[in-house]
């Protein structure tokens, strides 16, 4: 704070003759004077004497190199070249408060960008979305800016200072987070989503081994998403052929193929759940379950304030 305060009192706005600078407090006496057309009355308005304030009013046009005030027995006046400088002195003086502020906000977390990444399969948990709603509620200024893609790309682009904060589905290991802050969100399983009357509809959970002479829709291979891999893996395990898979590029795509009767999909909870009009069935595998991060930058405001609302809205 007390540097902002000393930037505002100090702040050079005007050159004049002599190669010297006018002062931001000058132009807020300057001003003053101007609309009160009256010394004393300035002063007031001030919270300073008299005597400092004609002195200070003096060293502005001797560094403007005009007289900006008519001084008589009737009073105090602006000259035309004092009624200019009015005009420009107040827009100087806004600009610079308007500064000040902004630079205060920014330093707050009010303002800015934030920049979050996130798995695709991720981004539809409900303590995570909520955060979000509610941050830019409380700050409208802000921008947010979302990049979807895989987590190894996210881990990187906030190592390298182009995210805030990422949401992940993902098997990380403790030194690719390393001087991250990482909140662990709880387990997400694996859902099974089926189209009305699909044969196993009927069951409580569904093991992969079943899904042998079935089309399952998959995220493309070349994204490197952990889901993609996670499915791989529990299909090798289970003896399962992906042949006849078809990759889908965008899990809202891969919702409607489902529901056109294309094929099934293999989502987490949290995208399952917004998967209106068709019938999801627990995955009933061992592993597969993965724990939802949210990853973030280390003495970022934004940052922090977002993981701190999907905290709330998690143990809320």
């Amino acid at each position: 704070m007390r540097q902002s305060a000393a930037s505002e009192s100090n702040v050079l706005c005007a050159q004049g003759r002599s190669d010297e600078m006018v002062e931001l407090k000058q132009l807020k006496h300057f001003i003053a004077v101007a609309e009160e057309l009256n010394f004393r009355r300035a002063a007031e308005r001030l919270h300073i004497t008299q005597p400092p304030l004609s002195q200070s009013i003096k060293a502005l046009e001797e560094t403007v190199g005009v007289k900006l005030f008519e001084r008589n027995t009737r009073g105090v006046h602006l000259t035309k070249a004092g009624e200019a400088f009015l005009v420009e002195s107040r827009e100087i003086l806004s600009a610079t408060l308007r500064s000040i502020s902004v630079a205060r906000q920014a330093a707050h977390g009010e303002i800015g960008t934030l920049r979050i990444g996130y798995s695709a399969s991720a981004i539809f948990s409900k303590p995570l979305t909520s955060a979000l709603a509610k941050l830019l509620a409380e700050r409208p200024l802000l921008e947010l800016q979302l990049c979807e893609g895989n987590a190894l790309l996210h881990i990187a682009s906030l190592k390298a200072g182009k995210l805030d904060a990422a949401v992940l589905r993902a098997d990380l290991d403790e030194n690719s987070l390393s001087g991250l802050s990482v909140s662990r969100l709880g387990d997400e399983p694996l859902f099974v989503l089926l189209p009305p009357g699909h044969r196993l509809q009927a069951r409580t959970s569904i093991a992969f081994k079943e899904f042998t002479n079935e089309r399952l829709l998959l995220q493309p291979a070349t994204q490197r998403t952990f889901l993609r891999r996670q499915l791989e893996a529990l299909a090798d395990k289970a003896g399962v052929s992906l042949s006849r898979a078809v990759e889908v590029p965008d899990i809202g795509s891969m919702l409607c193929f489902v529901g056109a009767g294309i094929g099934i999909a293999i989502l987490p909870a949290s995208a399952a759940s917004m998967a209106h009009g068709l019938i999801a069935i627990p995955l009933a595998d061992k592993d597969s379950s993965q724990t939802l991060v949210l990853v973030g930058k280390e003495d970022n405001p934004l940052s922090e304030q977002f993981k701190h609302l999907v905290e709330a809205h998690l143990y809320g």
